[in-house]
């Protein structure tokens, strides 16, 4: 019953573990890998702020995907589970966004 959750829940795990060096510093400035916004590559401490402020917007997100996955296999329709890969792509679409506002507001 809950095999789709748990397929899902490795997705946000994976993304949570990428999310996780750019909380901790680890990632230093760059073109690839990390939240780049204007003026994030201007200084480093600007870059790790940034990072480490998107880094821990975006692991409360994923967690908040978790849980609506979680409210969907459990109490959701037969349907809503079947598009169960539709969901996660709006969530993580709306994550995104939620982060990228979240570290606007920080730039300005």
């Amino acid at each position: 019953m809950f095999k789709p959750f748990w397929k899902s829940a490795g997705l946000y795990g994976v993304l949570a573990l990428a999310t996780l060096p750019l909380m901790l510093g680890w990632v230093p400035p760059n073109r690839w890998y990390g939240f780049r916004f204007a003026g994030a590559l201007a200084s480093p401490e600007q870059w790790y702020a940034l990072n480490a402020l998107g880094g821990m917007h975006l692991l409360g997100a994923l967690a908040i995907c978790v849980l609506a996955n979680f409210l969907v296999v459990w109490k959701g329709t037969p349907g809503m589970v079947r598009n169960l890969g539709w969901i996660n792509a709006a969530l993580i679409l709306i994550s995104f966004w939620w982060v990228t506002l979240a570290l606007l507001g920080e730039t300005t």
